[in-house]
Formats: structure tokens, C-alpha cells, sequence
């Protein structure tokens, strides 16, 4: 799990209310620390921050802090502090999806064109003629900054919901939450066009009207074969079969651009 910033609690009411005669830690506290929560960092944030604070045990106790923590989470119900850790990152406050792109709340309508490659973001060209003092417009960083500004605040330090909803992320396989999820735990986008100019990569240019018309990106992969019958769920047709590019560039595919991220669990 990552966060940028965890609060873990231990709850009095978990703890009973009789304590041992070599009891250290008494009443709730929580624990706040930066990162992953692991077992070894939980353990650390307690040491530091419960255990070895002022006044943080009782003058009777003859615990470390391994074995204090470890009385805790049995006391709580836990067996390890991975289980807490569990619990913490399944019970956070999850944000929508659809939040990111600010595009309405059914995922199933823009989220869902856009991961099928059908909506304004994936077509804009940024031009002069849509305006009537032809000033600049469908310019897609300023359209699509809700996704950028989602992603430097709240993603940040918040679980995001898994949009499992789509067929685009979906397998037969479920996660703890029993959403399906991806089998290969990877996923990849592709660009067959350029519609940034003077960025280093493709050969669209200004002025986008005159010079940025059906430009390719920087070719980055060489796109060997399509199983069209597996994109049917995001294409809407029917269909069965391969393609075949066996060479590349003009050759083959032609100029595409393809960028993909990976995750662990």
C-alpha cells in the first residue's frame, strides 16, 4: 500500500479494560508516518512516537516495543502488523474515479469512451477557427487540467476507487474488495497521432492549423499483431482475426507511441 500520509489507530474499546501488572502502553493512540505502511515502519512509528515518548509507558513495564506492539495487536484482534496494515489501506475513504476528470459521476459514460479511445480528449487539435476572435481553443491542457490538478492534490495522499466497472479492467480475476482486476497487473496506451507541437516528440508544429494536421508521434514501439476479437468490449464491433504488421514504421504499423505502468498488487 502507498500513502503519502498514514494515521493508524488502535481504538481503547479494543483494548479490555483489565490490564496486565506488566501492561506498558495504556488507552488509545494513533500512529502517523510518511511512505508505505509495512510492518517494520508501523513498528518503528510506535517505538518512536507511543513507546519511547514522555511519559508513554508505565514505570512498571519490562516489554520492548516489539513485544508491547505485538500485545496491542493481539489485543485488537490482529495477528500481525501487516494485518493492520491491511485493515488500514481497506477501510480508507476511497475517491471516485470519475472525480479525476470531473466529467460527471457515471463511469460509464466518459470514463468508458475514454478508455475506448472515443472522446474529445483523444481528438482535439488545438485550432483558430472555432472561435469567433480566433482565439485558440479544444488546446487539451487547459480541457483535460482537472486530471493534473486530481493527481498533485487529492491522489495524492487518498485511495482511488479501481474503476472495475469498465471492461477495459476487467478479468477474471477479483481483488480484496472482489472487483474484478487485471490478470497481468499492467496496462499500456498507445498514440497514433501528434497533436503537441515542439515538444520534441512527433512532427506536429505551429501553426496547428497549417502544420499540425494528421502528424505522427515519435515512434516508440513496433506493434506486432492485433487480436481484434480480444478489443471487441472497448471497439463495439464484432470482430475475429489477426493483424499482422511484420515489418515497422511506413513499412508496417506506422509511426505509434505507447507508454504503460505496471503495479505489484
Amino acid at each position: 500500500m502507498r500513502l503519502t500520509s498514514a494515521a493508524v489507530a488502535l481504538l481503547a474499546n479494543a483494548i479490555p479494560s483489565t490490564f496486565a501488572a506488566e501492561e506498558c502502553v495504556v488507552g488509545a493512540f494513533e500512529l502517523e508516518f510518511e511512505g508505505s505502511c509495512t510492518p517494520e515502519t508501523v513498528l518503528e512509528a510506535y517505538a518512536d512516537q507511543v513507546f519511547h515518548a514522555a511519559g508513554g509507558t508505565a514505570p512498571t513495564c519490562a516489554l520492548s516495543a516489539e513485544a508491547s506492539f505485538a500485545s496491542k495487536l493481539a489485543a485488537a484482534g490482529l495477528s500481525t502488523a501487516q494485518d493492520l496494515c491491511d485493515q488500514v489501506y481497506k477501510t480508507q475513504p476511497k475517491e471516485a474515479f470519475t472525480d479525476a476528470a470531473n466529467r460527471g459521476t457515471d463511469i460509464t459514460k466518459f470514463e468508458q469512451m475514454f478508455f475506448n479511445g472515443l472522446t474529445d480528449w483523444q481528438d482535439e487539435v488545438e485550432t483558430l477557427y472555432e472561435t469567433d476572435d480566433y482565439t485558440r481553443s479544444s488546446y487539451l491542457k487547459e480541457d483535460a487540467e482537472a486530471v493534473r490538478t486530481f493527481y498533485e492534490s487529492v491522489a495524492q495522499g487518498r485511495r482511488v476507487a479501481w474503476p472495475g466497472e469498465l471492461p477495459n479492467f476487467k478479468s477474471s480475476v477479483t481483488d480484496a474488495d472482489e472487483m474484478a482486476t487485471c490478470t497481468t497487473n499492467a496496462a499500456m496506451c498507445c498514440w497514433p497521432k501528434d497533436r503537441q507541437a515542439n515538444d520534441g516528440n512527433g512532427n506536429c508544429a505551429t501553426p496547428y492549423d497549417k502544420n499540425c494536421v494528421d502528424k505522427d508521434p515519435a515512434d516508440n514501439t513496433n506493434l506486432c499483431y492485433v487480436d481484434t476479437e480480444r478489443g471487441n468490449a472497448s471497439t463495439g464491433l464484432d470482430s475475429s482475426g489477426l493483424l499482422l504488421y511484420p515489418s515497422d514504421n511506413n513499412e508496417g504499423e506506422g509511426a505509434i507511441h505507447c507508454h504503460g505502468l505496471a503495479w505489484s498488487n
